[in-house]
């Protein structure tokens, strides 16, 4: 799903954005650092570098429309939208974004810490950068947004599915 906000970036906006990605991809060290230190150091210090860097990409991409923290709630959700766009769509990794049920919903269907999650390499490290990276996002936005996990790959769906809401909010 296109959103109307990436119509005014220009191409050479798109790409400075997108070179906030291969950070996320970088997938050897957090095996390299368990060794080391242990998986539970591991996947804090993995989940602590995830919303890091939502928190930055979101910073950016606010910027880059001369926008900043604390929109309402439909302005920064279709900010969340673009950031998937923008972020999520490479080719190691596929989310879209999509309205159902009146609230926003993303599905990850390829993702390449999933499968590193099957590398036995990974043994204990089980933290989805995902969901930190969403709340990096959300923590930049300053807009009381939270996400619910309604599906994942790792409890056997076929697809990681998360719900964006305004906090307290819920599907009816």
């Amino acid at each position: 799903m296109m959103t109307v906000m990436l119509d005014p970036l220009s191409a050479t906006d798109k790409a400075k954005l997108r070179n906030l990605i291969p950070a996320t991809e970088d997938i050897d060290w957090p095996s390299q650092l368990a060794l080391a230190a242990g998986c539970r150091v591991a996947n804090g210090e993995y989940h602590r570098r995830q919303r890091e860097l939502g928190r930055r990409e979101m910073q950016a991409l606010m910027a880059s429309f001369g926008l900043a923290p604390g929109m309402d709630a439909a302005r920064a959700k279709e900010l969340v939208m673009t950031a998937t766009e923008v972020f999520l769509q490479t080719e190691a990794m596929k989310v879209v974004s999509r309205v159902k049920d009146g609230e926003l919903r993303l599905y990850c269907t390829r993702c390449p810490l999933y499968e590193r999650f099957l590398d036995h390499r990974w043994g204990g490290l089980t933290a989805c950068g995902c969901f930190d990276r969403h709340q990096g996002w959300f923590d930049a936005l300053d807009a009381g947004l939270e996400e619910e996990l309604l599906m994942n790959r790792k409890w056997g769906d076929p697809v990681c599915q998360v719900a964006v809401r305004v906090k307290g909010s819920r599907a009816a």
